[in-house]
């Protein structure tokens, strides 16, 4: 095709294959091979002279158009690999977003690739896990949720959290430091739906049964951004992520309750075999720990 549009820009074979650098015959042949292959001639050969047939002048107004695309198509990928150009979307959960790994990360990507878009998407640790498997997201900021499926994913520990109490500033507990279970016994609760994270919803409630509380749940919020706003509210008490604790609320209050703890990794994971810009990403992730190291 590029020999041909080279013909017709040209005004014949000698010139093209002139501008081309290569001998007149393999442009001749490469004509040829071209007919044969669509079927009609392009060009009208008289003697040493060739013009264009009516339908060699359509095909070489589409064959332009087409190696311009391929062109520009060709820079698109070179800038994509050369870490230029592209987009890396990325899961995160809002709630652990506030401090350490994922901000240090996000900033020194776009220090590092200024040129790369992020497409941040904010959902639930299970949600992200099972977006990544399906391919609609490149990276995840998660927490270890059973969905995990290891052998499809490449994972990196980032930290282990674990369970606080908060709850409203108008709440005045006795003591100072952790609570006990005196402390807490009977308090209204906010909690989240066991269908939001299956695997922490029972730890955390197995948890709690262990030190001997029941909860009285008296409102339902599908994340923790929304528990704490009731819980700013004064409707009830909330056993959160300790990660709560670097974006605190006004009017809430974070404790640690005596024989409470449900720790939690907290997690970077991408596919098995990561696209380039996503593995520019992880790159960021582990120069990020082996700074810290």
């Amino acid at each position: 095709m590029r020999y041909f549009v080279a013909v017709a820009e040209h005004g014949g074979i000698s010139h093209a294959a002139e501008r081309l650098h290569v001998a007149q015959p393999a442009v001749s042949r490469q004509i040829r091979d071209l007919e044969l292959e669509l079927g009609f001639d392009l060009l009208s050969r008289e003697g040493r002279r060739v013009v264009l047939t009516d339908a060699g002048r359509a095909f070489a107004e589409r064959a332009r158009a087409i190696l311009r695309e391929t062109e520009e198509a060709k820079e698109a990928a070179r800038r994509i690999a050369s870490g230029e150009a592209g987009t890396v979307r990325v899961g995160l959960l809002e709630s652990a977003s506030w401090a350490g790994h994922v901000p240090l990360t996000l900033n020194g990507f776009k220090r590092r690739h200024d040129r790369i878009r992020l497409d941040i998407r904010p959902m639930s640790s299970v949600a992200q896990i099972d977006a990544l498997l399906a391919g609609e997201i490149d990276a995840a900021f998660a927490y270890r949720q059973d969905n995990i499926v290891e052998e499809a994913l490449t994972v990196h520990p980032l930290r282990v959290d674990d369970v606080v109490l908060a709850a409203s500033v108008d709440l005045v507990f006795e003591r100072d430091g952790p609570l006990t279970f005196e402390d807490i016994d009977g308090l209204p609760v906010v909690a989240f739906p066991r269908a939001a994270a299956p695997a922490y919803h029972d730890r955390l409630f197995g948890a709690l049964a262990e030190i001997g509380f029941r909860p009285q749940i008296v409102q339902e919020a599908v994340d923790e951004t929304t528990m704490l706003s009731l819980v700013s509210a004064g409707v009830g008490c909330a056993f959160v992520n300790s990660a709560n604790m670097q974006r605190p609320p006004r009017r809430v209050q974070f404790r640690e309750v005596k024989g409470l703890s449900v720790p939690i990794e907290f997690l970077f994971l991408t596919q098995r075999m990561p696209g380039s810009l996503t593995q520019l990403l992880a790159d960021t992730v582990l120069r990020l720990d082996a700074d810290e190291a």
